[in-house]
């Protein structure tokens, strides 16, 4: 019988991508998977990978077609064999399949294939794969899906004098000729998506770290720059795993642990066991790097060092539950990662690491339910984003105060015994700590996690009607702003209640006692703040007095954690018309020197940052230039810290219009002009030169040309390159460089291209570059399918993120307008980037009237 004589409405199984019947279909029939691969990379990147793959499987009955996933070309297959015959190559809509007729219950199937390009990442002197979601795929024959989990063996032969990592250790190498053979070992069970190799001309250090052997393999041409480095990027593994086999209870799960460092790579890190690829510019600091870049990259480690448990050991069923492997890994990095920097406020970290850019996303009629819905694995990229990596932490951080932090752990050492080496839904785990929580975990969890949106809260406080300075009662509640209905997002708060000479925190365990909270008979308050602990998640609404203290007062409040929620909550009620932006400039102008808390002062700047560019004319721009690089500069060159040095110098780069300001950041690019404590580096030179280009200054073609001759390494030399169309001052080139991108190949290197977007985007040239915007949309289905899982999000937010005109706002909403019937996920990437645009307008007009 044939699985594929059903009509076409009768199954979805041989729809392109993998759909979630497909996998549903083979997770009840396949089991016992083990691949044996072969992979022939020839010198360059223009010749083939030739690749054989020997497919060993069991099946419960043999009576049905098995079908097998390859997203390439149908003539890149040369030879199928099925347990020892050569059969016809059966290509059918991105699947291979293998009749019925064929089969019996154990199998090995044989192919001899051309590898597809698309997910091997091919330089001249170096290549790695990155196949997450389903993107193994696109390179050989494979059950692509997350729970069909193998064991692979691998053999790579490279030219001579490359080297080669992959999951398993290398058993053995053969030299032949010109190339080198490397076999690797047969992993231990792993998802498809998390099977990798790369292979180069890369250096190698060796490392005996907590009494494990480590391998760093990468490119930095600057020795000075790895030594400098070289050991917190070690002793960071080593804490990360000793710290994660105590917590979890279970012994690192593989069988070797290496990483490589990749020039521009696409995210900053990917988790495949054994074989950790990572970005090497958020590894290999800079001399200036200041302590938040430190803390990054200690989390970034301690973050896929994670993942070895959470997403490897045990991983989702489908990637509907992708957030749940992210927001562990994010999770447990904080618990890693805190002890090693005293000096950081980490529950202020916490806050500003991850509430805005959780309101970026939430706040928008793009936003979506943190557990998603998903039909197919082609479209699983779209999951990605704001919600999974910034909103989902706090809502575990939630989970953990309300269930207790030695019960939550308890319960994740059950989940991870449990299905060790298989797959499991959130709804699992959730069955597991259900069992031993006081609070509705289930009405927590189909709001919080299985419900889109981000509350506005309210509150009423009502006085004694025999005693007015004396509380009756405060309500709280809470709506979705684009529903009319209240609904109830249940959390803890800490209220701060205000008066002349005092404060007073109360608690509001709404979420886990709600019984406890009553305010009857407390002295009523000259102004409240519903959020005071920080912890609290959504827009909370200040009446007039409050709003009012805080424009006025905000720095004389002691607690930096109050602080940061507050102008985190000011940025908000701007956003929505509740605030005029000049309020909040000139408040932002006036703290910005007084505040001594550097990820407080980081966010300062972005809001002035948003507030200049995106809701300032050229008019009020001109008009407070002059005022604002002052401020700037005298606070880059009499600072306390580098971070603080560092905040400040990089926003009057970004922000320099005047003629003064702007030759000042050319003296500084040509080092006749030094910044006392703040060293920097090649990075910060190269910096400077996009920006005085950008500015069109007076001779700014010799200094991209000194700045490219003052380059050393090469792969930093070929991102220069390619940048520099999109900075020239010739908007014919810049047209050029434009419709470059629309092929394929052109937009291989994300990195480079997001940068160059941002350049070509970039305020200063929006008015030129509004004819980008229609172009850029209609690309977008197309980067969804050929690129990696960020890159229609960033490639949407660098084409938008420097325009706020009317002209830009129409270009968007046409476009909106004539796609009625647009993919939703890529509608909802596309709200989520246009929504300042579409604000800024808005705020804009409001004030113009």
């Amino acid at each position: 019988m044939s699985l594929l004589s059903c009509s076409e409405g009768e199954n979805n199984l041989l729809a392109p991508g993998i759909s979630e019947e497909l996998a549903n279909y083979r997770k009840s029939t396949i089991d016992s998977i083990v691949y044996d691969l072969r992979f022939n990379i020839p010198p360059g990147k223009d010749a083939p990978v030739t690749g054989e793959a020997r497919i060993s499987f069991a099946l419960k009955n043999n009576a049905e077609d098995v079908i097998l996933d390859f997203n390439a070309s149908s003539d890149k297959i040369k030879q199928v064999k099925s347990n020892g015959e050569v059969i016809d190559i059966w290509w059918e809509q991105e699947h291979l399949i293998i009749p019925a007729a064929q089969l019996q219950l154990q199998n090995t199937i044989h192919i001899q294939f051309e590898a597809g390009e698309q997910s091997l990442n091919r330089y001249e002197d170096y290549l790695y794969t990155l196949f997450v979601p389903e993107r193994a795929s696109t390179c050989f024959p494979v059950f692509d899906q997350p729970d069909l989990k193998a064991r692979y063996k691998l053999a790579l032969t490279v030219p001579k004098g490359w080297q080669a990592v992959a999951n398993g250790p290398v058993t053995s190498i053969e030299e032949n000729g010109d190339a080198v053979s490397y076999y690797f070992a047969e992993t231990k069970p792993i998802s498809s998506y998390l099977f990798s190799f790369a292979a180069g001309d890369f250096k190698v250090v060796t490392r005996d770290a907590g009494g494990r052997e480590m391998r760093m393999l990468h490119r930095e041409t600057d020795s000075a720059k790895v030594n400098r480095n070289v050991d917190a990027i070690f002793e960071w593994h080593a804490k990360s795993l000793q710290w994660l086999e105590e917590y979890t209870g279970i012994p690192y799960p593989f069988e070797k642990f290496d990483f490589v460092l990749i020039p521009s790579f696409q995210y900053g890190g990917m988790e495949h066991p054994g074989a950790i690829l990572y970005s090497a510019s958020t590894l290999f600091l800079d001399e200036s790097s200041t302590l938040n870049q430190e803390l990054g990259r200690a989390r970034l480690i301690a973050h896929e060092t994670a993942h070895m448990w959470f997403g490897d050991l045990v991983t989702m069923k489908w990637f509907n539950d992708v957030w749940l492997k992210e927001v562990f890994a994010n999770f447990i990095a904080a618990k890693i990662v805190n002890p090693g920097f005293p000096e950081v406020n980490h529950d202020l970290q916490f806050m500003m690491a991850h509430y805005p850019g959780a309101y970026h996303v939430d706040r928008t009629r793009g936003t979506h339910p943190i557990q998603q819905p998903l039909e197919n694995l082609k479209n699983a990229g779209t999951l990605y984003g704001g919600i999974i990596y910034q909103k989902a932490p706090v809502v575990m951080r939630m989970l953990e105060e309300s269930t207790g932090k030695d019960k939550l752990q308890e319960g994740l050492r059950q989940y991870l015994n449990t299905y060790a080496f298989d797959n499991a839904s959130w709804d699992d785990l959730i069955n597991i700590l259900s069992d031993d929580v006081t609070f509705n975990i289930d009405g927590w969890n189909q709001r919080w996690v299985k419900s889109a949106g981000m509350p506005v809260v309210y509150y009423r406080l009502s006085s004694k009607k025999k005693n007015e300075t004396l509380i009756d009662k405060l309500s709280i509640w809470s709506r979705n702003e684009y529903a009319d209905e209240v609904q109830w997002w249940n959390q803890d708060l800490q209220i701060l209640l205000g008066y002349t000479d005092s404060t007073a925190i109360v608690e509001a365990n709404i979420l886990t006692d709600s019984k406890s909270f009553d305010l009857e008979g407390m002295p009523y308050p000259e102004y409240l703040f519903l959020n005071a602990g920080g912890l609290g998640y959504g827009y909370f609404r200040m009446g007039g007095d409050s709003k009012e203290h805080f424009l006025k007062n905000i720095d004389k409040h002691q607690d930096p954690v109050l602080r940061g929620a507050v102008w985190i909550n000011l940025f908000e009620a701007m956003l929505r018309r509740q605030l005029d932006p000049e309020k909040l400039m000139s408040r932002a102008m006036a703290s910005l020197p007084q505040e001594k808390e550097a990820l407080i002062a980081e966010y300062i700047t972005s809001i002035i940052e948003t507030i200049y560019w995106r809701l300032y004319s050229p008019e009020q721009r001109l008009q407070l230039a002059p005022r604002l690089e002052g401020l700037l500069l005298n606070m880059t060159l009499h600072a306390p810290t580098i971070n603080l040095k560092s905040t400040y110098f990089n926003i009057l780069k970004r922000i320099a219009i005047t003629d003064n300001s702007v030759m000042i950041l050319k003296r500084i690019w040509s080092e006749e002009m030094t910044l006392e404590g703040l060293p920097l580096a090649e990075r910060d030179f190269t910096s400077l030169a996009y920006e005085l280009a950008v500015r069109e200054v007076e001779g700014y073609e010799d200094i991209l040309k000194h700045q490219y001759e003052n380059i050393t390494n090469p792969d930093r030399k070929k991102k220069f390159e390619f940048i520099e169309p999109a900075l020239s001052a010739d908007e014919t080139v810049r047209d050029a460089f434009f419709a470059s991108l629309r092929d394929e190949k052109n937009r291989s290197n994300e990195a480079w291209v997001l940068d160059a977007l941002s350049y070509l985007h970039h305020p200063l040239r929006a008015q030129s570059a509004v004819k980008y915007i229609k172009p850029g949309l209609e690309m977008l289905t197309e980067i969804q399918l050929t690129g990696d899982i960020f890159f229609p999000y960033r490639w949407l937010d660098r084409t938008l993120s420097g325009h706020s005109s009317e002209e830009a706002d129409n270009e968007v909403r046409q476009f909106l307008y004539r796609h009625n019937n647009y993919p939703a996920n890529l509608k909802n990437k596309i709200l989520q980037t246009s929504d300042m645009l579409f604000r800024a307008v808005e705020i804009k007009n409001k004030t113009d009237k």
